[in-house]
């Protein structure tokens, strides 16, 4: 995959998590997921793109309005490291915080792994 390709994938995992509609949600994950993605973080652990879905429900119930900024992406051999900042509703930073990503042979998620202080937000 080029740096284009990473960064369009690591936008459209994160993008999702503000995305008003289901329907949208849906639409950027089949984009950047595979269908039983892993997704772990200091205080989630899930598998799949249903349970993906409902943690996003989860997130936007918490943060209404939240969503993030992606500040970079380095990528090697089909994983990548992502550097990330947590925005509330007005744009104000929550957390930088940094993600670990497996893809599989067609550029798909495979694995998310996010790291930040616990207790962070």
């Amino acid at each position: 995959m080029t740096d284009n390709e990473f960064q369009t994938l690591v936008e459209q995992y994160l993008t999702a998590f503000a995305a008003p509609s289901l329907a949208e949600q849906q639409r950027l994950l089949r984009a950047s997921v595979a269908e039983e993605v892993v997704y772990t973080n200091p205080g989630v652990s899930g598998r799949g793109l249903s349970s993906l879905l409902a943690h996003i429900d989860g997130f936007q119930q918490k943060f209404p309005g939240g969503s993030f900024r992606l500040h970079w992406v380095r990528h090697q051999h089909q994983q990548a490291l992502a550097e990330w900042t947590q925005l509330d509703q007005q744009g104000a930073a929550l957390l930088t915080a940094h993600s670990y990503v497996q893809v599989n042979e067609v550029g798909q998620i495979t694995h998310w792994a996010g790291f930040w202080s616990t207790g962070a937000v």
